[in-house]
């Protein structure tokens, strides 16, 4: 099995990597935080409106528990989503507003769960193993 190595940033105590979104308007570029406590991965309202989707293309509608209470959003497919070296077609992501300025959105366990992966502080870098299933 081929290991493939990310590096990673940290801002604020978040590691941070770049992922490539791909809808039906364009491709675009996000810098997202590897956050394994998140059951989906999410990005912001901004960046599925840039990549040409909207609350229309939704799947359904979900609802986001946090620390200052429920929030609602929405899950849709996008047409590819690639970070960490890999890439997921037709990928559910939840588009939810974040609230934070300085990352589009959070890699959740639903893109998490198909790997192997080593996060090495340290080093700046995430190996990755993409799970044949």
């Amino acid at each position: 099995m081929m290991r493939l190595e990310t590096p990673f940033v940290v801002d604020r105590d978040l590691i941070i990597v770049e992922a490539l979104l791909t809808g039906p308007r364009c491709t675009a570029t996000g810098r997202f935080v590897l956050d394994s406590g998140a059951v989906f991965t999410t990005i912001t309202p901004d960046l599925a409106d840039t990549i040409g989707y909207s609350a229309r293309d939704g799947i359904r509608r979900t609802r986001v528990h946090t620390a200052i209470g429920a929030e609602n959003g929405y899950l849709l497919r996008v047409d590819t989503f690639s970070v960490l070296g890999v890439t997921m077609p037709s990928f559910p992501l939840q588009v939810f507003d974040l609230g934070h300025d300085g990352f589009d959105g959070l890699i959740g366990m639903n893109f998490l769960s198909e790997l192997n992966f080593e996060v090495r502080p340290d080093e700046r870098r995430i190996l990755v193993e993409k799970l044949a299933r």
